[in-house]
């Protein structure tokens, strides 16, 4: 049976407060601790980078797999050569690594260190192909295998709510969890709650997006472990203030 594996989207930045790096760093120990792998966008900063070390630190570094598209490793993989974008021929794509044997040698060391740190790491030509490499991973998990959206920005939100449309139109069945650090999805839930209650979201939609505060329960709701429990209850206040006029 192959491993669970969970697809996490979260920024290339730390934040302002340390609470979202210790966020990513307690997600990497409970994966650690049931054996659970990672994929995720391939960066070394911020918070891909902290997640990534964390669990190839206590997992190793197959229990990690990064996809980057190339025109992005200048800014989420800094280390390798941000003028051309090369890569060593090692990595699990080369991109036309080009120069002499003593300069490839270096980078193939670089390459192997950088692995050694973040796990593996596989070159994709663009974000769409990178969003498209992630989801069939995590379809080929195993039981509980999923989707997690961590603190971030514009691009987190945009992979967070493309496997949403991706299970609506059914290319995938796995769950989607938001990791809900310091509120900081608050404002997404309660869009959502504003969109069904005037008619936008309707149906099973409302539950194809959940959220919880710790990392014990991101995992159980990934795993059908009342999943659906938050969005439910939210939406039974709602009809219930709108019933009495409260």
């Amino acid at each position: 049976m192959p491993p669970t594996r969970i697809c996490v989207f979260c920024g290339s930045s730390s934040g302002t407060s340390p609470i979202h790096l210790a966020a990513a760093r307690s997600l990497a120990q409970t994966m650690h601790s049931q054996s659970i792998h990672l994929v995720y966008g391939g960066g070394t900063t911020g918070m891909m980078g902290e997640l990534a070390r964390t669990l190839v630190g206590l997992s190793g570094k197959d229990s990690v797999q990064g996809i980057i598209p190339s025109s992005m490793l200048h800014l989420e993989r800094p280390e390798t050569d941000s003028k051309d974008r090369k890569l060593p021929r090692n990595w699990s794509r080369r991109i036309g690594l080009q120069g002499d044997p003593a300069a490839r040698e270096k980078k193939d060391g670089e390459a192997q260190n950088l692995e050694d740190e973040y796990g593996r790491v596989t070159i994709v030509r663009d974000l769409q192909a990178r969003k498209k490499e992630m989801m069939e991973l995590v379809k080929e998990g195993g039981p509980g295998s999923g989707f997690v959206g961590l603190s971030g920005g514009f691009g987190t939100i945009d992979e967070v709510m493309e496997v949403v449309s991706w299970k609506i139109m059914g290319v995938h069945s796995c769950g989607i969890v938001l990791y809900n650090v310091d509120g900081f999805w608050d404002g997404i839930m309660a869009w959502i709650e504003k969109s069904v209650e005037q008619g936008f979201i309707k149906g099973k939609g409302r539950n194809m997006l959940v959220q919880r505060a710790d990392v014990e329960g991101v995992i159980d709701a990934l795993r059908g472990k009342g999943g659906e429990e938050n969005t439910k209850k939210v939406a039974n206040e709602t009809m219930i203030e709108r019933t009495t006029g409260d």
